[in-house]
């Protein structure tokens, strides 16, 4: 019998949490792929192994076996993985990432603390998150270092930090002289965006539709280096997350908080290989 200890971990977790939602925001997946991971234990066991109410959900009979059995097979592995730690050959690592997250968090801070621990790293640079996900789950890259996307079930992912967005903006530009950027006043001027497909403008374009709130589009660009030249010359105002901003060097902008709850976004470690992304992530934090 073939066992994904992937969905053993989905499963623990959910019977711990006593709910399939909580189980999902703590493992970093979607409520409907951790549903589809518990389906098919129970599909590939042919029993029920939870109960589901409008409080959450309990084991059943059947459940608490598996429990108590998938316990005792994750914490043999984790042991056995621990024995073999001292001969693993994997000394090159490859990390995917984008340009603007590379710098922030792996060329300027943990690169040197990953190469002290005997690591040989390359970084792959793509310039999408879609691009850079596509290499982990093609078996190209080892880790990636990126925006949090929408997950393959396989694929671990450790939080490493929340960036905010900030609306980037000539320095005589009214709104300059605000502290913080509200969605109205945004909305009312004209963007410079990157074409679809970016993630920074489907988070924007979902925060201004839940708002019910127009945006906007003046230009639209393809390259980071492009965009504030728009706004340099006047063609409207960006928005663009911390890891950009804290690398931006220009006299000529300024840029303010937009003032949103859902106006950032989260930078995680992947990989399809628990121990080695924990590996990373520990080093990065």
């Amino acid at each position: 019998m073939e066992l994904n200890t992937e969905f053993l971990v989905g499963f623990i977790e959910t019977a711990d949490k006593k709910s399939i939602a909580k189980a999902s925001e703590a493992l970093h997946i979607t409520h409907t792929a951790l549903s589809k991971q518990l389906k098919s234990l129970e599909k590939q066991f042919d029993v029920q192994l939870f109960v589901r109410s409008s409080q959450g959900v309990e084991l059943t009979e059947a459940g608490k076996i598996l429990y108590d059995s998938a316990k005792g097979l994750l914490d043999q592995l984790s042991a056995l993985d621990d024995r073999m730690k001292p001969y693993k050959i994997w000394r090159r690592v490859k990390i995917a990432s984008v340009p603007d997250i590379a710098t922030k968090y792996l060329v300027s801070s943990a690169l040197t603390k990953i190469q002290e621990q005997g690591h040989e790293v390359e970084i792959v640079y793509r310039q999408s998150t879609k691009e850079v996900y596509k290499l982990l789950l093609e078996g190209e890259v080892d880790l990636t270092v990126a925006e949090r996307f929408s997950m393959h079930p396989s694929i671990w992912t450790g939080e490493l930090n929340q960036e905010a967005f900030y609306v980037v903006m000539p320095k005589n530009h009214p709104l300059s002289v605000q502290h913080e950027i509200a969605l109205t006043d945004l909305s009312a001027q004209p963007l410079v965006l990157y074409t679809l497909g970016c993630t920074i403008r489907a988070a924007l374009t979902e925060i201004f539709t839940s708002m019910k709130m127009p945006m906007h589009i003046k230009t639209e660009v393809g390259f980071s280096e492009v965009i504030l030249g728009y706004v340099v010359n006047g063609s409207g105002v960006t928005v663009l997350p911390e890891a950009f901003i804290s690398q931006m060097y220009s006299d000529r902008l300024v840029y303010r908080r937009l003032n949103h709850p859902d106006a950032h976004r989260t930078i995680a470690v992947a990989s399809m290989n628990r121990s080695k992304g924990q590996r990373i992530l520990r080093l990065m934090s």
